[in-house]
């Protein structure tokens, strides 16, 4: 698992949990997906970053744990703006929907990761189906150009 997500946190920023995706078959085998958002900074300076957690589990305990993390640029920060009122409010069928739909998207991405058909970030953890907030491009075979630096 990297650490970098929780490396970046700063100490006294603002955490806020969206709702977590616990997906399970019968036997136990599926996924857990959780994203976090660590806000610091006054409001014209505001820094947001995201980190996600995603592990596939089997009879119930989780075997791999990967972690991405990632600093919003304006316009991912705009659209989170929009969007959190409605994720924030628990037992919403419309935020489970999208929480979801986010896990499903991100377990159909460390499927292709985990079978090399799907390049990724060996720090922050982006990967071409899902860049760094603001984009990002590949700097070294296993850096990106926002890890490089």
């Amino acid at each position: 698992m990297s650490t970098a997500g929780l490396a970046l946190a700063p100490r006294r920023a603002r955490h806020i949990h969206l709702p977590s995706v616990h997906i399970r078959l019968a036997n136990g085998t599926g996924y857990d997906y959780e994203e976090n958002l660590y806000i610091s900074g006054p409001a014209r300076a505001r820094l947001v970053e995201r980190v996600v957690s995603f592990a596939f589990c089997e009879g119930g305990n989780p075997t791999v744990i990967r972690e991405t993390a990632d600093v919003l640029c304006p316009e991912d920060l705009a659209q989170l703006e929009e969007e959190l009122p409605l994720l924030m409010d628990e037992g919403n069928p419309d935020a489970n929907t999208v929480m979801q739909e986010r896990a499903s998207q991100e377990c159909e991405r460390q499927i292709r990761i985990a079978a090399g058909a799907e390049q990724a970030c060996a720090r922050c953890g982006c990967s071409t189906s899902r860049g760094c907030s603001g984009g990002c491009l590949w700097a070294t075979e296993r850096l990106c150009s926002r890890c490089i630096t």
